[in-house]
């Protein structure tokens, strides 16, 4: 029994870790956000909830900030910029090297230097693209050429040399900066350059526009550059000279390498903070972000395409697509605010794709789509609310939930009221204890706390009230005789309210905070508090008596509230819609 246990535990184990090394990058949903406003301030943070929302429910889905690096490095980067900060950092660590070289200093030279080049390696398109600073570049990696030399590592100096000529294709340095064995040995590395098999193919659509390796203008597309030494090559296609285009790393080896850079791509895709599409208009949105999502989907490959977008203010829709040819298997529309939707909304959404079902949200009652987009109808679970339920009566969930605000605020009205016993105790105490001893400190004390509970809970218990009201009362076409009546009670409750207060006995000399008091100024207190206390619990009784009437004349005669509640490993959203 013992090895049965224990091999079938062996046998489980063992098949997780099987079915978990199966599920594979295509497996998963790919989240593509587009937008054609300037207002992109949704995007990033309802990303990342409808992804979080989606995992609760068992769906794989690509995190978005992995789909960004991802597409940075396989397909484009927006082009480096670098401040004069950097720039000024960079040349001066070059200048110190020189120094240190001169002085004989070859290891704190390599050690400025090969921060130097970490620099240029990373962003040698936005430093070349300075004409006046690419003999600056090609002199940094030659001074780093020098001090390999000058600590006897000669393969290594070649091999600096070639990576130089990779970051400045074309160039000569700096005369008279250099010792004549770093120009003779840039010249072989040179004269080697026509028998490397590295040939590098850039074309664009549309063709005609100047292309960028590593930062250098080298022509117009379509473009063939032959005898590169292998290695990494930035590139960059612009027809427009105040764009920078986007970088597409192409890495060259012993054959042709091509790049094709669609330039309508390039200008739509965004990948910082994350990944999305950015169109200039509405129309070029709906017309182009399937294929554009697509496109991604090639670099981050995906079992389902979420497209999702703010197609009007307000409304944010999430549309599922899969399947070869790509079919629409999923949709959700939920209302959103300027930084996007609530948590509450992305569940509802996020429940309806993963069950490939076709919502919308924004109305006072959701409705559900045929996928084929061949109609509407009616939600199941709506239409089945009025099931052996009383035509009159709100929403059962509605009327629950109003129900349950309704006894929590009468329960806490009375609490209110009777608090005001052991109050009248206490100041009995009070009094007794000012009388015998002249101060009772602690009779005080919880008189004051009690005064202020007192009011506190009937404070919760009338809004609790007119908060049930709007949900729990039946509807009817005009406001029935009772609210009426109740108007009317809460109205004289009202009046009895105000002239208790205002009949109240005036503020005593002293402050009843106040630790020394006499019998005649705790006399004062206690009949002020207790008519003070009075008029507000009565005030706070009044309150959702006047509501009822008002519920009645401010509704409208067909709106509902619809309660939602969904619930997920993290937690429960509760979400009320509708119109009041």
């Amino acid at each position: 029994m013992r090895f049965l246990v224990v091999a079938t535990t062996l046998f489980a184990c063992l098949g997780s870790s099987f079915f978990s090394a199966t599920v594979h990058a295509d497996d998963r949903w790919l989240i593509v956000p587009s937008t054609s406003t300037s207002n992109d301030a949704w995007v990033e943070s309802t990303a990342m909830r409808v992804r979080t929302e989606l995992l609760e429910r068992g769906v794989e889905v690509w995190s978005p900030d992995r789909v960004a690096a991802q597409y940075e490095a396989k397909g484009s980067a927006p082009a480096t910029e670098l401040s004069d900060v950097d720039i000024n950092a960079w040349s001066d660590r070059s200048s110190a090297a020189i120094r240190d070289l001169a002085q004989g200093d070859y290891a704190k030279a390599l050690d400025q230097l090969n921060r130097a080049q970490a620099l240029s390696r990373s962003a040698v398109e936005a430093l070349n693209r300075d004409p006046k600073r690419v003999q600056s570049v090609l002199d940094t990696c030659l001074y780093t050429v020098r001090a390999l030399l000058e600590t006897g590592s000669p393969p290594k100096a070649r091999a600096m040399t070639q990576q130089c000529r990779r970051l400045v294709p074309l160039g000569e340095p700096s005369p008279y900066m250099h010792p004549p064995a770093i120009t003779k040995l840039l010249s072989e590395v040179d004269a080697a350059r026509a028998g490397q098999p590295g040939v590098l193919r850039v074309d664009s659509e549309p063709a005609g526009c100047t292309a960028r390796i590593n930062g250098v203008p080298l022509g117009e597309t379509p473009l063939e550059l032959s005898g590169l030494y292998a290695g990494e090559y930035r590139v960059q296609v612009e027809c427009d000279p105040a764009r920078r285009g986007r970088v597409h790393v192409a890495n060259v080896g012993s054959g042709p390498t091509d790049v094709l850079v669609d330039l309508r791509l390039d200008r739509v895709v965004e990948t910082r903070p994350t990944l999305y599409l950015r169109y200039e208009r509405p129309t070029d949105e709906q017309a182009q972000r399937v294929a554009d999502a697509t496109r991604v989907s090639e670099i981050a490959p995906a079992s389902g395409l979420l497209l999702m977008s703010m197609p009007t203010p307000g409304m944010v829709e999430l549309e599922l697509l899969g399947g070869e040819p790509l079919e629409r298997q999923g949709l959700a529309r939920i209302t959103a605010g300027s930084r996007g939707p609530s948590r509450g909304d992305i569940a509802l959404a996020a429940h309806a794709l993963a069950a490939g079902q076709c919502m919308d949200f924004t109305s006072a009652q959701p409705v559900a789509f045929q996928c084929d987009g061949s109609g509407e109808v009616e939600v199941a679970a709506v239409a089945a609310v009025n099931d052996g339920w009383p035509e009159g009566r709100r929403p059962r969930g509605q009327f629950i939930s109003g129900l349950t605000l309704a006894g929590v605020g009468m329960a806490s009205l009375i609490v209110g009221y009777a608090v005001l016993a052991p109050r009248a105790t206490a100041a009995e105490s009070w009094a007794r204890g000012v009388a015998a001893n002249g101060q009772e400190r602690t009779e005080q004390q919880k008189w004051l706390n009690l005064g202020i509970w007192s009011v506190a809970t009937g404070a919760i218990g009338s809004a609790a009230l007119i908060t049930a009201m709007p949900l729990a009362l039946p509807e009817r076409e005009k406001t029935p005789w009772w609210a009426w009546v109740s108007g009317g009670v809460g109205l004289g409750v009202a009046a009895f309210s105000v002239a208790w207060g205002v009949t109240a006995e005036a503020k005593p000399a002293d402050s009843c905070k106040d630790l020394v008091q006499s019998e005649a100024n705790v006399a004062s207190c206690i009949r002020r508090g207790e008519n003070i206390s009075l008029s507000i619990l009565t005030g706070l009784t009044a309150a959702p008596l006047i509501t009822m009437p008002l519920v009645y004349l401010l509704r409208p005669s067909k709106a509902r509230l619809e309660p939602s509640v969904d619930v997920g490993r993290s937690g429960a959203y509760f979400s009320l819609r509708g119109r009041f």
